[in-house]
Formats: structure tokens, sequence, C-alpha cells
């Protein structure tokens, strides 16, 4: 009998164990407790209420948790957010005007509704974006943000299954509340076209049907640090007690007559009965392996909810410049897939279909034009590396200004007639500034061909 087989019989596992191709789906003590019962691809049609109730929990109460959300948030959206860039600058002027009063109820511009659209779907998993009509605009589109609990999950005919009706595989609707159930428990439900509802999720396998929380993966390790930080704390406030322990031998309080815990104070002086001890509560402090620990924990939960463990932890303690660089540098790809990736194809592209459809019709705008989207982008370690970078490619033409510009948050139209002001009052005023390049070189040099053209 070879080592293998000895071995084999030695820890009760048959001689079948290592028949299978492949090790993941070989069997024995070691792979017993691994259980993973095949599943249709949506088993969890309905959206798993459990996970997306206690993932919404957790964002609420959980600061980890928080953190991972809105450091995306302020990743992805930032305070410009996904902007279309036209060629015509009607068109840009018409979408400006839209875009701060793009909101049903009239309470969020653009930047705030897509942060509150991938917000909800990183917590609940999906949402549903339901177009609307203003009257008093001048491009009538409203949109308003719905989360998974405003879909009727109970309605189930021939051609409907959780809420959803299909024409083969093609979506016709959705059978939405008006308002939130648990405001209305008793509200029925209305039937909303597909053409008049987008449903925004982040599809886990081919051919599913409703999302998944994306912060699922880390919410057991986020709940059991949290559990493990309280108990911690609690650890540290009993070991801020020092008590003070009397012992008798017949169990009686000398220091007070009636047998009440008495009060300590600095300084006093207490006489005891002989043979009678005064012992000091000795608690243990968290140890040399705390820190370590939670270190640890939060490098497995950043790495599962995509987002760095200095940004998770805000712990810089251990980054070099170069890791600092390498880890941004990684969190700025994985930013750049969620907006050009998810959120442009799934949300922003059909509002602006929508939104030009109307424009054209009402004669807001005479023709439909194409756009980029440009997103905020993560500024590096050494901004002024950077920036020269910038300077380099836009020299190259490998980008334009516009688009450097877009990326900062700011309109590259509006900066060019901010510099045309500023050098018009500079020159009414004879005002020579350094940075002024019709007048100073790089250097600080005068300009001379500038000057005298």
């Amino acid at each position: 009998m070879n080592i293998r087989g000895y071995f084999n019989r030695l820890m009760g596992r048959a001689a079948e164990v290592r028949s299978a191709v492949w090790d993941a789906a070989g069997s024995g003590n070691r792979l017993a407790g691994w259980s993973a019962p095949p599943a249709a691809v949506n088993a969890w049609m309905d959206n798993p209420v459990i996970v997306r109730a206690r993932s919404e929990g957790e964002y609420r109460n959980n600061a980890w948790c928080r953190k991972i959300v809105d450091g995306t948030l302020a990743a992805v959206i930032g305070a410009s957010a996904l902007i279309p860039q036209f060629k015509d600058k009607a068109i840009a002027d018409a979408w400006r005007a839209w875009a701060d009063t793009c909101d049903a109820a009239g309470r969020l511009d653009w930047v705030q509704f897509l942060s509150l659209t991938l917000q909800t779907v990183m917590v609940s998993g999906e949402c549903f974006i339901r177009f609307g009509v203003n009257p008093d605009a001048a491009v009538p589109l409203t949109l308003q943000v719905l989360g998974p609990e405003f879909l009727d999950t109970s309605r189930v005919d021939m051609n409907t299954y959780a809420g959803i009706r299909y024409n083969g595989v093609r979506r016709e609707g959705y059978w939405l509340y008006e308002r939130h159930p648990t405001l209305a428990p008793s509200m029925q439900s209305v039937f909303v076209p597909a053409s008049e509802c987008l449903h925004v999720f982040r599809p886990m396998t081919p051919g599913a049907e409703r999302g998944a929380p994306w912060l699922a993966a880390v919410l057991l390790p986020l709940r059991e640090l949290a559990e493990y930080q309280e108990a911690e704390t609690v650890r540290a406030k009993v070991a801020s007690l020092y008590c003070g322990y009397v012992q008798t031998a017949d169990g009686s309080n000398p220091l007070n007559a009636n047998s009440t815990v008495p009060t300590l104070e600095p300084g006093s002086m207490v006489r005891l009965q002989p043979g009678e001890v005064v012992e000091f509560s000795k608690p243990p402090d968290a140890g040399p392996t705390y820190d370590p620990f939670v270190r640890s924990v939060l490098r497995k939960i950043a790495s599962g909810a995509g987002v760095p463990y200095e940004l998770l932890a805000n712990d810089i303690s251990s980054c070099t410049f170069a890791s600092g660089r390498m880890a941004l540098l990684e969190w700025a790809r994985h930013i750049e897939a969620i907006q050009h990736a998810f959120m442009v194809p799934q949300v922003c592209a059909p509002i602006l279909a929508r939104w030009m459809r109307q424009a054209v019709s009402l004669g807001v705008i005479s023709a439909a034009g194409p756009a980029r989207w440009i997103g905020p982008q993560i500024s590096m370690l050494d901004v002024k590396s950077e920036t020269a970078a910038t300077i380099a490619k836009i020299r190259a033409g490998l980008m334009s200004r516009a688009e450097a510009v877009s990326a900062m948050g700011w309109n590259v139209e509006d900066i060019d007639r901010e510099i045309a002001a500023d050098n018009q009052r500079a020159d009414q005023l004879g005002n020579t500034y350094d940075s002024d390049p019709r007048r100073t070189t790089l250097q600080g040099q005068a300009n001379d061909t500038t000057a005298t053209a």
C-alpha cells in the first residue's frame, strides 16, 4: 500500500475520494462540510429578502459598511457625476437646464439622482427608475428612483413572475406600488410598461432577472467584526472599573454596617478586621493580537467589497508611495468599470435617449446629437506629475481639453469664458501675471513673440 492509500485509510477516507476529476468536486472528511447545492438561475428571483434587509440594516448602523458604499459613491459619482459632452452647444445648454430639475419630487438634481440610484443598487441589489412628466418644464421628462420593495412580487400569472410581465424573453412591464408599501399596506399595485421604467441591477449570472446586494459577500464578516469590537469595547469599559473585594470569614461587610456597597474615594482609609483581605480585580486586556486581527479581517472585507483597505480602514500607517499608487490605480480601474460598464449603459444612456426624443419633438433642440459620457477621475498621489502627464496627452493629441476639464467636474466652455474674462480685465487694468501664458513663459520669462504680435 502506498503512502497516499495508507493516509486515506488512516483518515477514514475511501479510496474513491481522489476519483473525481476536479479536486473541488471531491468528497471525504476534508470537504464534508462544504455544502453547495446547485440552484436554478433565478431560484432567488424575488430578490433575497433576508440578505437585502441585513444589507440595509448594516448600511444604517455599521460604520465600515457605510464607508464602503459612501466611498464608492464619492469615486463613481463625486460632486460632478457622469455628464454627457455634446459637440452642439445648444444641446449642452438644454441638458444642463433640465439636469437641475430632473427629479419628479423636485428635490434632487442629476448628481444626487445618480448617487441615490447607485446607493440603492449597492445596498438593496436593484432599483427601478420610473419616468414621469412635468408639464411646466421645457423638456417634461422627470425621474423617480424606487427601491425593490416597490415591486409587487405577489403578482403571478401565465406571463408574470414575481411582479414582472414577460413577452417571450423580453419584459413587457412591472407591477409597482404608487407609494411605499409600508406607508399604505392595502394599496394595490399598478402596471407600468417597460418603456416607462428602467430596472437597474447587476446580473450575477447569465439570465438573471433580479439583482442581489453588492455587499452580500462581506455582510457576515462585517457583522462579526462589529460584534467583536463591541465585545472588546465592553471589556475595556469593565477593565476601567478598578474594583476592590473584601474577603471575610463569615461573609459580612465590614466596610458598611448595613451591608451596602461602599463608596471608594481617592485618599480614603478603610479599617479592616484581623483576617480580612482586600483583593482587586485584574481584567485581561485585549493583548497584542487585537490590532493585527482587526486589520486582517478588514483586508478581507476590502477585497470582497472591491475597495482599497486604506480607504475602508482609514489606515495608511503601512502604506508607501508605491503601494498607495498601485492601490489607487486598481481602484481607478474598478471605478471606471462601474461608470462605463454599468451606470452608463443601464442608467445614463437610456435616460439621455428618452430626453433627446422629447427635446427634439418639442423643438427645444433642432436634432439629436452624439454624446460622450465623462465621469470624475481619482486623483493620484503626485498631482504635479499627473498634471504634467495630462498636459502631455493634450499636446500629443491623445485627449482634448474638454475631456480633461470634464474629468475635474467642470465644463470647458465655462472655463474658457472665465479665462477670457480674466484676460480682458487684466488687459484693461494693465496687469501682467506670471500665470498668463500670453505674457510670460513657463519659466517666468517675458513672452516676446506674444507681446509683439
